[in-house]
């Protein structure tokens, strides 16, 4: 995993709710789920090195390794 990637995406979600948090005070509750629901995944996936990933199966296996690494510990 690359460390700076990562750390980058986190610091540019944060900003991009700070500068768009204070837009959304009108909005309904559901539209801010949303707006925090889909920014959360993107980075989780981000932590993924998705693009270099062939075929369903290898996605699959990139995707939770890293979940079954932290359940052998």
């Amino acid at each position: 995993m690359k460390w700076v990637a990562l750390l980058s995406t986190t610091v540019i979600v944060a900003i991009i709710i700070l500068f768009e948090w204070p837009k959304m005070k009108q909005n309904p509750k559901i539209d801010k789920r949303a707006f925090i629901s889909l920014l959360l995944i993107g980075l989780v996936l981000s932590m993924f090195n998705l693009p270099q990933v062939t075929g369903p199966s290898k996605w699959i296996e990139a995707l939770f390794k890293p979940f079954g690494e932290f359940m052998e510990k």
